[in-house]
């Protein structure tokens, strides 16, 4: 099942899909003592784990190793409030930190950092990352390794910030141009209908189709930086069972992949949707394979 199946039953049973790989992981961690207190910067020390204020509220912050560029989690939709979402790049965090820096956070009203009583929109979780990474010390270049819906805010931020960002990897991730293809789903299960619910009644408050809608100001501009695109071959995106869709999808997506810079493709891994606990080896291999790409 893939974050494309969209009706309210579906819905729900991906957010079960989604947790359930990291059950006996996510209950396991506690908030770290650095957390309540004022986390030291990365400028004072390489290991950093603690929350960060980035204006009223605190944001989760874990980076470990060193060097340049670094590597930074942005992930998925969450919809259950126990759910420690960075702790699904753990296995991937492990396998590159002995080269580089890598950074795992968690968007407000999830995981270790605080909520917020109050509608998100896209531009307050993109001003809460760059506040966090000013707060922490975290300078660029960054490489943005992107998961499903978090693949949108790898999109946004690097399109707001070009000069910032040398790289991406999107993990099976939702991507600008699937809005123009809403019109073949049935009304009820396109992102607008969700508009109202998620912002409303969602844990992080945060509209899909708003965040969609707002970066289509992107499209045809991106920045020229490598991108490694990885689909989930377990849950293919042309079987939605909308021929029309179907047939015509992995076609926009290719195409977006290579907007970006010379060197970007896409890769078919065997894999759900939920890719990260599954196939940490290949993820880390593609973002290497970033790295040696970026300028």
């Amino acid at each position: 099942m893939s974050i494309r199946s969209r009706g309210r039953t579906v819905r729900s049973a991906l957010a079960a899909l989604l947790i359930t790989p990291v059950v006996a992981v996510v209950l396991t961690p506690s908030l770290p003592a650095a957390a309540t207190d004022s986390p030291p910067s990365a400028a004072e020390t390489t290991v950093v784990e603690g929350r960060f204020d980035v204006g009223g509220h605190r944001l989760h912050l874990s980076c470990t190793g060193t060097g340049s560029p670094t590597v930074l989690y942005l992930h998925g939709a969450i919809w259950d409030d126990w759910v420690i979402p960075h702790v699904n790049a753990f296995q991937i965090r492990d396998l590159l930190d002995e080269d580089m820096r890598v950074c795992l956070y968690d968007r407000r009203n999830t995981g270790l950092s605080d909520t917020v009583d109050a509608i998100q929109k896209p531009k307050d979780a993109i001003r809460d990352l760059d506040r966090l990474l000013t707060a922490a010390g975290i300078k660029p270049p960054y490489v943005l390794l992107g998961a499903s819906f978090g693949g949108l805010f790898a999109y946004r931020y690097a399109n707001e910030h070009p000069e910032d960002v040398s790289g991406m990897v999107l993990l099976d991730a939702m991507f600008p141009d699937e809005l123009s293809l809403e019109p073949l789903w049935p009304r009820e299960d396109r992102f607008q209908s969700f508009h109202a619910e998620d912002q409303c009644c969602t844990l992080e408050r945060l509209s899909h189709w708003k965040m969609m809608q707002e970066t289509q100001r992107f499209i045809g501009r991106e920045p020229r930086i490598p991108v490694i695109y990885l689909t989930a071959a377990q849950d293919p995106r042309n079987t939605t069972g909308i021929p029309e869709y179907d047939a015509v999808i992995l076609d926009v997506l290719s195409a977006y992949v290579h907007r970006f810079a010379p060197g970007s493709e896409v890769r078919d891994v065997d894999s759900p949707h939920f890719m990260e606990p599954v196939v940490p080896d290949e993820i880390a291999d593609a973002v290497r394979d970033v790295v040696a790409l970026a300028p």
